[in-house]
């Protein structure tokens, strides 16, 4: 992953932190069908506005800080200026566009976690499709 200053495939990353937290903000948001209508505007202005507990705790529950963390960082690439010994990080918009592909993916597969430890789905492992298969539980409770 070579860095060149004149290449525009390269964001910088002014907060790691604040990325990571908007990132995950706006996977969460992205997958409820009722923002599905909103203009490009509406829907960013609804995602920085994010602050209910209920939603960060549900947040934190199905797409936790530590494991997005885990996924961009190594995609992250530190850059220090010879002259200034000023630290910045950058990363390549498409791997960017990786990060939140990894995010959606990872907050599914929380979320479907949660549904089996709660006991609303059933999981077995079919060896003709080489993978882990789910069903709803037929009674609950």
């Amino acid at each position: 992953m070579e860095y060149n200053e004149d290449d525009d495939g390269w964001l910088e990353v002014v907060n790691i932190e604040k990325l990571i937290n908007f990132s995950r903000k706006l996977i969460y948001y992205n997958f409820d069908e009722e923002n599905a209508g909103l203009a490009d505007k509406e829907f960013l202005d609804k995602v920085s506005n994010i602050d209910s507990s209920k939603d960060s705790a549900e947040i934190d529950s199905v797409l936790p800080y530590k494991e997005c963390k885990n996924i961009i960082t190594p995609l992250l690439k530190k850059k220090i200026s010879k002259k200034t010994d000023k630290v910045k990080y950058l990363i390549k918009e498409s791997d960017y566009d990786e990060v939140l592909i990894q995010f959606n993916q990872r907050m599914v597969s929380n979320i479907i976690q949660n549904l089996v430890k709660k006991g609303y789905l059933d999981t077995a492992y079919d060896s003709e499709k080489n993978d882990f298969v789910f069903w709803v539980k037929e009674k609950l409770g």
